[in-house]
Order: C-alpha cells, then structure tokens, then sequence
C-alpha cells in the first residue's frame, strides 16, 4: 500500500518534471522509461531528480538515483536534470534547477535495497553535493 505522504511526493516530482522539461525543453511522453524520463532534441536521454528543500522534519531533501538505472543512463550518454523545491499549497516553486552529464554524477557510495522493496542499489545524494 502507498503511503499518503509517497503520493503527495510522487505528485510533487511529477509537478518538478514537467518543469525541468518546459525549462531545457525535453520529450517526456511515451519516452520513459526505469533509467529515463525525457530526451531532448537530439534524442539524448534524461533523468530528471527533484528535492524539496526541507523535509517535513526539518532535514534537507536529497536526491534518490538507483545504481542500475545511471549505469544505463552514462552508457547512453545521458543527462541529468536536477530540481530543488518547496511546496506551495498544493503547487511547488521551483528554487534551483542543474543539468550535468551522468558522467559528472556525484555518487561517494552505491548501497544495498531500500526500504520500500526496490531490490537495487542506490544512493542519496545532498542537495550541497549538486549544487555547489
């Protein structure tokens, strides 16, 4: 069962992607995919990461990227697209954006299953570490 609170996240990344595509004007319908989310012009892909500033707790956001799906991604030649955010009543405004080839992805480590069932590696990444 999904929880309220992945729902309202979900909904919120969903908001910041469609950001990130008007933004650096990416493809996103009928091209995503688990390692991607749009393309742009020349067909490149895109992984598109958003963060919303301060967690409910107090704590920064961070970014989640899954092991397997960036080893595609930099095998493709892919971008990220990164997004920080606050939530606006039902909306969010977006603070920062970044775009950065998947080659420049600052990853210190890969860890093991999350909990929420994803069985792949992962890491999280501060919102310090992307933009500096």
């Amino acid at each position: 069962m999904v929880s309220k609170k992945s729902k309202r996240a979900n909904r919120y990344g969903t908001l910041a992607e469609k950001q990130m595509a008007e933004k650096w004007r990416l493809t996103r319908e009928g091209v995503h995919t688990f390692w991607r989310d749009a393309i742009d012009a020349e067909g490149r892909p895109w992984e598109l990461k958003a963060a919303v500033v301060e967690t409910a707790s107090g704590r920064p956001g961070r970014f989640r990227v899954r092991e397997h799906a960036h080893a595609r991604l930099v095998e493709n030649d892919g971008r990220y697209g990164f997004a920080v955010y606050r939530r606006i009543g039902r909306g969010i405004r977006i603070l920062r954006y970044k775009a950065m080839p998947a080659t420049r992805l600052p990853v210190s480590a890969w860890y093991g299953a999350s909990d929420d069932g994803d069985d792949h590696n992962h890491t999280k990444i501060a919102l310090g570490d992307v933009f500096e």
